[in-house]
């Protein structure tokens, strides 16, 4: 790839009260202003840092002037527009992706015991959300080329019984879609933890909860659009929409953007126990400035992998996960299988000392006490997932690293590993 697209050049600027800014400009003429500090341009290459613009920061203060800065007009305004940018009817924000998960549990209405297949390479409120609503999670193996999972094994777990199926589009890669066709054979409802995946796309299209219970995105401080802490579920049943809308505000009929609104009707019905997962406007209206330049940070974020893919393949004993690159993916993590014979804390701690932030995506949920006491396992066991569980690596992989960031990065890998 030439250097011309990724950015070659940090031009500083003097501003007042804070560290210069720099302009960052890339081959595509998407532009970023930031702090050398925030984007760890200077010694340290961090694992994630978020994008945050001028138009972030004047998005944010406009509000907090604005007399009200809870759920009402931004967090809307959010939801009109990722529906559009989905191509999808119902778009209901929340305060995270879990509460989004928990909300697609609640709506499934499931017994006490139901189980609900999840993957056992996942984050832990994959599995918790449902758990907190009754629910046996069942740890289901991957696929070891993706870190998805396996439609084999899903295909025996649910021959097995299952009541429902959370799937993960791991780092963004969507799922094989042989898995929608087994649950879809057999009746088995599926829940898309799609918390990596805000831009992927499969063949239906972006991914958005098409003919599924929903999908549920992170708007986390990590996550390729941020506003620090929130998430969205994307449904195309408008009955699940309207039990969100009210499930996400303690179960009430109604808001408080509804209630106290000029002219508006101050009393509410309860209508099922709820949770508080509303998407306050301080944070929707971040969210809505990130996503006008959404695009151009994806189109950034692949041309960081392709360059990451063509310098990892000088590293003997390394691969990339996915394998082979998925054009559909969004791009969110770098994750990367090291040599069996490797230390990976030993990588983890080498890296660390020369500057550069890691992560490990993930611990296998059978680690933890509370699923060997509380979950059951698919038929088959978890072979994959058990032997890769000290192998997986995560590198800095966001939108303000540049060309060099990305060699430097794989140099002090290589040089780790020796």
């Amino acid at each position: 790839m030439a250097d011309s697209a990724l950015p070659v050049e940090l031009e500083p600027r003097g501003n007042a009260g804070r560290r210069d800014l720099l302009s960052l400009v890339d081959g595509t003429g998407f532009e970023l202003d930031l702090t050398e500090q925030d984007s760890g341009a200077a010694d340290d290459i961090r694992f994630a840092v978020p994008a945050i613009t001028d138009d972030d920061i004047d998005a944010v203060t406009k509000v907090l002037r604005s007399g009200w800065i809870t759920t009402g007009a931004e967090c809307l305004a959010l939801e009109d527009e990722l529906a559009e940018y989905l191509g999808v009817e119902h778009v209901i924000a929340m305060s995270s992706c879990t509460a989004a998960l928990e909300t697609a549990a609640a709506a499934l209405a499931m017994k006490p015991g139901a189980r609900v297949g999840v993957p056992v390479w996942t984050f832990v409120s994959t599995a918790l959300a449902f758990a907190s609503h009754g629910a046996i999670p069942v740890l289901i193996d991957i696929d070891p080329t993706t870190l998805n999972l396996s439609p084999q094994a899903v295909k025996d777990a649910v021959e097995e019984g299952l009541d429902a199926l959370v799937v993960v589009h791991f780092g963004g890669v969507p799922v094989d879609p042989e898995i929608y066709a087994i649950c879809a054979d057999a009746g088995v409802p599926v829940v898309e933890d799609a918390a990596h995946a805000l831009g992927a796309s499969d063949d239906r299209g972006l991914i958005a909860g098409r003919g599924t219970i929903g999908a549920c995105f992170s708007f986390y401080a990590t996550k390729n659009l941020t506003c620090a802490e929130g998430g969205a579920l994307v449904t195309e049943d408008p009955e699940i929409a309207a039990f969100a809308r009210s499930f996400r505000s303690h179960g009430m009929s109604r808001d408080a953007w509804t209630r106290y609104a000029p002219g508006g009707n101050a009393l509410y019905n309860l209508v099922m126990p709820g949770i508080k997962g509303n998407l306050p406007d301080l944070l929707a209206t971040l969210a809505r400035s990130q996503l006008r330049r959404f695009p151009e940070m994806q189109q950034r974020r692949r041309m960081l992998v392709d360059h990451y893919r063509e310098r990892l393949e000088d590293l003997d004993g390394v691969s990339c996960v996915p394998t082979e690159q998925h054009l559909g993916s969004a791009d969110h993590l770098m994750v990367v299988k090291l040599p069996r014979y490797v230390d990976r804390q030993c990588v983890i701690h080498r890296m660390a000392t020369k500057g550069i932030g890691t992560s490990v995506h993930f611990q296998r949920l059978s680690e933890f006490a509370w699923f060997q006491d509380n979950a059951h396992v698919g038929p088959g066991g978890t072979p994959a997932a058990d032997s890769l569980a000290r192998q997986v690596l995560s590198l800095p992989l966001h939108s303000l690293l540049r060309r060099r960031d990305v060699d430097r990065v794989v140099d002090e890998l290589g040089h780790a590993l020796g």
